[in-house]
This record gives structure tokens, sequence and C-alpha cells, in this order.
């Protein structure tokens, strides 16, 4: 049985902040959303209110940038499914840029890369969110 460090995306013993949102910005039509730390159950509930906030207030366009997201677990990956269906039900988006390596092959695992749009850049998961709303 494995133990909830070896389960863990991030396997150094350095403590890990719980996931904040650190900057949201606009560019082109786009919302960025730079997410840090700790993607866990104990987060979770707060960084969906403040996610579904945005797609409540029209930033239905939306690229998380998680480049400093140190660590996901099943409560922070049912986050982003929910505000992928919220975020697209107003006829919106949700991409993900950025995700490190050893998160990224919770995505793959889960086979949630066949459901998100993951880009390596944030700049191209911008354009292609940007190009897609001018398409409509």
């Amino acid at each position: 049985m494995l133990s909830q460090h070896d389960a863990s995306c991030d396997c150094d013993d350095r403590e890990v902040p719980p996931i904040v949102i650190k900057k949201v910005s606009q560019r082109d039509g786009v919302t960025v959303v730079e997410i840090e730390g700790r993607f866990d159950a104990v987060s979770a509930p707060q960084i969906k209110s403040e996610l579904h906030s945005l797609i409540d207030d029209g930033s239905i366009r939306l690229v998380l940038d998680l480049a400093r997201m140190d660590f996901i677990d099943s409560a922070g990956l049912g986050v982003l499914v929910s505000c992928l269906r919220r975020a697209a039900a107003e006829g919106g988006d949700l991409r993900l840029a950025e995700v490190p390596p050893f998160c990224r092959s919770i995505f793959e695992l889960t086979r949630l890369t066949r459901v998100f749009d993951v880009t390596e850049s944030t700049e191209g998961a911008v354009k292609a969110a940007s190009q897609k709303s001018e398409e409509r």
C-alpha cells in the first residue's frame, strides 16, 4: 500500500503551502488565473468558490496557469472539472497551461487530458482561447 507521501505528485519533503490564486489578469479577452501551491481537499472549496465567482461575474474564457502548483489530488481535479462545466454552460471554456510534469502525469492517468485542453505555455493557451472566442 502506498503512503500518502508516495501517492503525492511532489516527492520532496519541503512544506508545501495551500493553493492560492496569486494573480488574475486579462489578455485578449481571456482571464488568466495564476495558481500556486497545494491543490488538495483542504484548499479545494476556497479555490472552487473563487473560480466560480470569476465565471459568474462573466469571465467565461479562462486559462489556469499551473506552473507553480506543487500538488493535486482528486478534490483538486474535481474542482477543475466543475469549473470547466460551469464555464462551458455559459458558452465559455477553461484551459490548463504549464502543468508541472509531476502533476501532468495525474491528468494523464485519470485521462483528464482528454477533457481539458492542456497547453505547454500560458501564451499558447491564451491564443487558442481567444481564437476560439473569435470563431463564435
